[in-house]
């Protein structure tokens, strides 16, 4: 039983985020928000238009 809970303590520690190790925002993300646009995961609606891509291009840039 000692040894299940080293187990789910050992499970614990290696899935904790670790400082750093994540990635920050893609350059054109930054790029469509300085630009007054917004990601979207659709297409561009309305009076909308695509001005780029999000998201290291998963994602439209719609102003």
């Amino acid at each position: 039983m000692k040894a299940l809970f080293l187990l789910f303590a050992i499970f614990l520690i290696s899935y904790q985020a670790v400082p750093g190790n994540a990635q920050g925002p893609h350059d054109d993300t930054i790029a469509c928000g300085r630009g007054g646009g917004s990601c979207q995961p659709v297409p561009c609606r309305g009076l909308s238009v695509e001005a780029g891509t999000c998201q290291g291009g998963t994602m439209k840039c719609c102003r």
